[in-house]
């Protein structure tokens, strides 16, 4: 019985096919990114086919690659495909538990896609898989059921392939001429088939061994030979070694016992290659009983050897109970499945005349409450018109403080306004610059400060200044007014000009200012009020540029320069600190048409773009290097464009301001 199962097991993946691809292209096209989740799992599964045909264990892997992702974005026929490579595989190697599990996994995927022909093409794999047992009751089902089931699809393709499956039965039973009856309807449906190349060949080999049968050997011969010559077109060695090992059983019977080892051994070889045991199993008994009948003892004990070995290896009773367990396991699953079903169909029902019951009895209940809500209703209108007027009264209130408050906040801009030196007063001494100022609310914590006066030697000094003080809206604004405050002082009254110890003194003229309230020194430990700023001192008689920064940077782009010098300032802020350290000086070599910016940290922070991520410095030095030749007025609308366009319909987290300019 063992030589009509193989040539059966060879047509388990015949309806799908196996991709002219190769695996180089189809691997290729798995790394585009403009592909669908589902091509990828068409492209998977037609790699794992290729695999299978050549019985490389890459087929598996591939596979379940196209198992997992078909199942994660629920392409069912993708599924249905995987699970049939892989079982046709594992089927190929003799391992049939694994092989029906994963035909039967397949069948139901198909049967909720009610893909008929799949079904039938799984059923008669499940019929291979037990002839590959010897279970010749649960095969004769499966292929009466494949039959069936193309035959209510009229699906002529899988009604052949059917065929075979029956006709091996007849041929297992000695049934010759309708084995025959049904090897021929099947050759007739290929010959006439698409893509039928495969099957066609099969049908060659089943029809040569029915004539052997009924010792028509020179018909035999003829049809081995369409056989192999279709095989060897499609490169399926498989089916060659099949074919080959049937004309080896053929020449055996004939008597020619040196023709008949040399199939054999043709057959074993190949088996060999594509590690198929449970072929090598067969065929090594079969070469074992040739030497035995050329009277080769050594040699028939050798491969009877190989025989047991790999009988033993692949196949015993507990694999078989496993196998049997897997359909017990299908087959009462579906029945209990459908008794779920059925259960809740009669929960539904059931639920269905309790709600109506329970319908009935609110529609009463509901009627009745109408009638008592309805007179209590006309009590309650005349209450709630007096509090709706109230409301009104309240809500009309609330609305004009709103406005007072609202249009004080906006005296208050105007104020912080007028203190903050004119645009075209900055451009006046800095011509080539540029300020974006954005506050976030009406009015600003962040500030931009400039003043001009002479040093000790009649040379002309313009101090000017990005500062963001604690805080932003109306708090903000108020320690913005003290901070401002405190550089005019430093610099106008005091006569100080080096950056580092103006920042000094500021610090210790807002200490000083927030010191006289109880409250804050109370709380000082919890609230540190103050500003973060960078400060510039300009000579523009030498061009020299001093610097010194409290936790904000100045930046430096030197002419036809491509990449923006950042000079950090020190770690703490103007205002009260634990352990506060004099502020450095630097003094930074510029020439002419160098650019420095300063800033506030506004810009960073503002969440936007595609991802709602913040802004971030390294985005704005990109931004200010590739639009280095532009002029500082253009370079102001570019960048504030980019700012909005980043940030979009999301709400401005913080007040923004950027300075620049062209020395």
């Amino acid at each position: 019985m063992r030589k009509f199962s193989l040539l059966i097991v060879i047509l388990c993946c015949s309806f799908f096919g196996v991709s002219s691809n190769p695996v180089d292209s189809l691997r290729l096209l798995l790394q585009a990114k403009n592909i669908s989740d589902t091509t990828r799992v068409n492209i998977l599964n037609d790699i794992a086919d290729i695999f299978e045909e050549r019985a490389v264990d890459s087929c598996v892997f591939y596979g379940k690659k196209g198992l997992e992702l078909a199942r994660s974005v629920n392409y069912l026929k993708g599924c249905g495909k995987a699970y049939n490579s892989i079982g046709s595989y594992y089927n190929g190697k003799g391992e049939y538990r694994l092989a029906l599990t994963n035909f039967i996994e397949g069948y139901k995927t198909y049967e909720k896609l009610n893909d008929k022909r799949a079904m039938s093409n799984l059923m008669n794999s499940m019929g291979n898989t037990y002839m590959g047992i010897n279970n010749t009751a649960k095969a004769l089902d499966a292929y009466t059921k494949s039959y069936e089931i193309a035959s209510l699809d009229s699906n002529k393709y899988m009604m052949g392939i059917s065929s075979i499956g029956l006709g091996n039965m007849h041929l297992l039973h000695k049934n010759v001429t309708q084995a025959l009856d049904y090897f021929l309807r099947a050759k007739t449906i290929f010959q006439n088939a698409p893509n039928a190349l495969y099957p066609l060949a099969v049908s060659y080999t089943l029809i040569g061994n029915a004539f052997v049968e009924l010792n028509q050997f020179d018909e035999a011969f003829i049809n081995f030979k369409k056989a192999v010559e279709q095989l060897q077109t499609l490169n399926n060695t498989y089916g060659i070694a099949a074919t080959y090992r049937v004309i080896g059983e053929a020449y055996k019977k004939q008597g020619d016992l040196n023709r008949s080892l040399e199939y054999f051994e043709k057959s074993f070889t190949i088996f060999t290659e594509r590690k198929a045991y449970d072929d090598l199993k067969n065929v090594s008994l079969d070469i074992s009983d040739v030497y035995k009948r050329k009277n080769n003892f050594e040699k028939a004990l050798e491969y009877y050897t190989k025989y047991t070995g790999f009988k033993n290896s692949i196949f015993n009773t507990e694999n078989n109970k496993q196998l049997l367990e897997v359909e017990t396991k299908y087959q009462t699953g579906k029945k209990e499945q459908e008794i779920e079903v059925q259960k809740l169909k009669l929960k539904e029902q059931q639920f269905q005349r309790n709600a109506l019951i329970v319908g009935v009895i609110v529609i009463i209940l509901m009627l009745v409450l109408v009638y008592n809500r309805y007179s209590v209703k006309r009590k309650a209108n005349t209450s709630l018109s007096k509090v709706n007027s109230d409301l009104e009264l309240k809500n009309a209130i609330i609305e004009q403080k709103n406005v007072e408050i609202t249009d004080s906040i906006k005296y208050a801009r105007r104020i912080q306004n007028a203190i903050l030196p004119s645009r075209e007063r900055f451009y006046k001494e800095l011509p080539e610059s540029f300020i974006i100022f954005k506050p976030k609310d009406i009015v600003s914590g962040d500030f931009y400060w400039m003043e001009t006066v002479l040093n000790t030697i009649g040379e002309k000094l313009v101090l000017f200044a990005a500062a963001d003080c604690t805080g932003h809206g109306v708090p903000g604004a108020l320690v913005s007014v003290i901070c401002r405050d405190a550089l005019n002082r430093a610099v106008k009254e005091l006569g100080i000009t080096d950056p580092g110890k103006v920042l000094d003194k500021v610090r210790e003229l807002i200490v000083e200012t927030f010191g006289q309230n109880e409250t804050w020194n109370i709380h000082k430990n919890e609230v540190q009020d103050g500003m973060d700023i960078s400060l510039c001192v300009l000579n523009t008689n030498t061009t020299q540029l001093q610097w010194a920064g409290a936790n904000n940077p100045v930046w430096l782009l030197k002419k036809d320069a491509q990449v923006i010098i950042h000079i950090k300032g020190n770690k703490q802020p103007v205002g009260l600190n634990s352990n506060p350290l004099p502020f450095t000086t630097h003094v930074l070599d510029v020439n002419k048409n160098d650019k420095i910016y300063i800033f506030t940290d506004g810009v960073a922070d503002q969440f936007g773009g595609p991802n709602g991520k913040k802004f971030k410095y390294k985005q704005l030095n990109e931004f200010l290097v590739l639009n280095d030749k532009n002029s500082m007025g253009a370079m102001a609308e570019n960048l504030n464009r980019k700012f909005e366009s980043w940030r979009g319909q999301l709400e401005q987290v913080d007040d923004v301001l950027i300075i620049g300019i062209k020395l």
